[in-house]
């Protein structure tokens, strides 16, 4: 009796240290509170509550993007408890809930699949029918005849019935047209949307300890790297006398597998896809040039031409499948797009631009030469996906709630305003927190995020090199623009509230001041001529001598004074047998070691000017030299 109460004070203390020898899986639901974009990439934060038993608990916070680096999970808890390990794993069993549109959808395609049905069975029963008159014509036998009332009434039942089966079966066939449509439609919809969301998730398992039943407050930090955004411009000009209007937006992209829903967005120039280690010089050995190992050792040849206009094409996997959301950058700079559900991409080009770089979440990045306008891209299948990623991450106070003003404070109705943005400059970066909330599905399409708003004095003057193109260009000469911490983009171009078409916004300059173009002006017409009685051959020995004259004029058709910089050139020669003489400059400003001939004028409205420059090359008779 004595050994049975021992043992049974041994069991109950036992029970009361360790009350939990396996941990108790607990499942948490977490929320996406802030997401922070960097130019590839972005850090999500999820925030979560979760009831803690006493002893061991492994809580798995479920649904979540199934693309996050798993190097970058951080974990922050708040309560009275202790954090032993957190985890990563995959989930294929469960699939991210699907949307309401998705399921109405889908609602809405089977119950058109059931009348497909239901229409289907109803034209066979007519025609089965229409097949059974057709087949039942005979109303007299061989040895009666048959009376003219009767064949009438006859042939009048099946000129009638046979209208009626014909008629209905085309109203028939006309409404499942229809129907048919409406499911290709919806059936388009669901495979754009059922790919945003992937079709399995991942979990972060956290496992804690507490000495009581307890709740905690949880903070859960990651990046996925198939998400970024690229810099975008509203460049607005209401006229020649007025500041430029700039609009600084960001197009925001991810596929990531969870939807961005009403989040704080954040968006970093910062590029933690990048090496963040510091070259360093090797000794620099000449050797006799190799083709072979410079294409072994991945050198890449200079390649002449291939800057502005745009570049065009696909990208598709080694099966050929579109890859949705692929990153389309020009190398070495932040002007670039995201491939659209079908593959396809369309960058524009500044004129430096030599290659442009593509990247998708899975796939090793590649590096192609522009030797063209269309290029369709193959990527292949990377090896890991595994790269270490050190995020940090700080506290911020929550801001307090303004009181509303009462209505009879202000009645007035005021414009619409651009959301508030707080600019942050860090050692090596800029971020730009929105204020106001954002969703940014996961379907790898573009979404335009506001970020600053800025009035900038300009100087206008228009620009015209008429030997190559015939119209005058308006620019803006900005300066303090390093302040703005701007990113090379596409820029859509606005002038007296017309659009112009788009340009590129290129920073990648040392100068003080930022050239803008702002597009043609069909208010300015210039024309150059060939003056024919001064453009003539004389023939001296064994050469031949070429006079040229040139007539530029300038008209200003537009209601105010502008100011112009036209420029022209005078040939130059690298050859001793090609002599170019200077005849006449008209006034211009010589620029000798470019034969850059530059006029500066100003020009009332209504008002032509007309300039003049002369040339003579004297070269071999039996040679040919281009001259115009």
């Amino acid at each position: 009796m004595k050994n049975t109460t021992i043992i049974s004070l041994f069991l109950l203390i036992s029970v009361s240290l360790f009350p939990n020898t396996t941990p108790k899986e607990i499942k948490v639901k977490s929320a996406i509170k802030q997401v922070t974009v960097f130019r590839v990439g972005a850090q999500v934060t999820r925030t979560a509550t979760a009831s803690i038993v006493f002893g061991d608990n492994l809580l798995v916070f479920n649904g979540i993007s199934p693309q996050l680096d798993k190097n970058s999970i951080q974990v922050k808890g708040e309560g009275n408890f202790t954090i032993l390990s957190v985890n990563h794993q995959l989930n294929y069993f469960e699939a991210p809930s699907k949307s309401k549109r998705i399921l109405d959808l889908e609602k809405e395609h089977k119950r058109l699949e059931g009348k497909d049905l239901e229409v289907k069975a109803l034209l066979s029963v007519l025609q089965e029918e229409a097949s059974l008159l057709l087949t039942n014509k005979s109303i007299g036998g061989s040895q009666t005849g048959v009376r003219i009332e009767d064949l009438k009434a006859t042939a009048a039942f099946y000129r009638t019935r046979l209208k009626d089966i014909k008629l209905e079966i085309l109203s028939i066939q006309q409404s499942a047209i229809s129907d048919q449509d409406s499911m290709a439609r919806i059936a388009a919809q669901l495979k754009e949307l059922n790919a945003e969301q992937g079709v399995y998730t991942s979990e972060i398992v956290v496992a804690v300890t507490s000495e009581q039943a307890t709740s905690g407050e949880f903070t859960i930090n990651y990046v996925v790297k198939n998400a970024g955004w690229f810099p975008n411009y509203d460049v607005r000009v209401q006229n020649v006398e007025n500041p430029i209007n700039l609009k600084y937006k960001g197009n925001v992209f991810q596929t990531s597998g969870e939807a961005w829903d009403q989040v704080k967005l954040t968006l970093s120039t910062g590029d933690f896809s990048k090496q963040g280690t510091k070259p360093k010089l090797l000794p620099w050995r000449l050797d006799f040039y190799n083709p072979y190992a410079a294409q072994r050792y991945g050198r890449t040849p200079y390649v002449s031409g291939g800057g502005g206009g745009s570049v065009q094409g696909f990208i598709r996997d080694e099966i050929g499948e579109a890859l949705i959301g692929a990153n389309v950058v020009v190398t070495n700079s932040t002007i670039g797009t995201v491939t659209d559900i079908n593959g396809f991409y369309n960058l524009p080009l500044p004129p430096n631009a030599r290659s442009i770089s593509i990247s998708y979440t899975g796939y090793d990045n590649q590096e192609i030469l522009l030797n063209g306008s269309n290029i369709d891209v193959m990527m292949n299948a990377g090896v890991s996906l595994d790269e270490v990623v050190v995020v940090g991450y700080g506290s911020r106070r929550k801001k307090k709630k303004r009181k509303s003003k009462n209505k009879s404070e202000n009645t007035s109705i005021a414009p619409a305003r651009a959301p508030e943005v707080k600019k942050t400059e860090r050692a090596t970066t800029v971020e730009f927190e929105i204020a106001t909330p954002y969703t940014i599905p996961s379907n790898g399409k573009q979404y335009t995020v506001q970020v600053k708003d800025y009035e900038l004095p300009a100087y206008y003057e228009y620009y015209c090199a008429p030997k190559l193109d015939p119209d005058a260009f308006l620019t803006a000469q900005v300066t303090g623009w390093e302040a703005l911490n701007l990113l090379s983009g596409e820029a859509n171009l606005f002038f007296e509230g017309t659009f112009l078409g788009k340009s590129i916004l290129d920073v990648q300059v040392v100068e003080d001041t930022l050239d803008i173009s702002l597009g043609r002006d069909e208010g300015i017409v210039v024309e150059r001529k060939k003056q024919k009685d001064y453009s003539k051959k004389q023939f001296i020995g064994n050469k031949k001598t070429d006079y040229r004259s040139w007539d530029i004029s300038i008209r200003n058709k537009k209601k105010q004074s502008i100011n112009l910089v036209l420029e022209d050139q005078f040939p130059l020669t690298t050859n001793s047998d090609i002599e170019v003489k200077q005849e006449s400059s008209g006034g211009a400003d010589l620029n000798n070691d470019t034969g850059v001939l530059r006029w500066n004028m100003t020009l009332d409205k209504n008002e032509t000017k007309q300039v003049n420059f002369k040339y003579s090359v004297k070269y071999p008779k039996k040679k040919s030299v281009v001259l115009d």
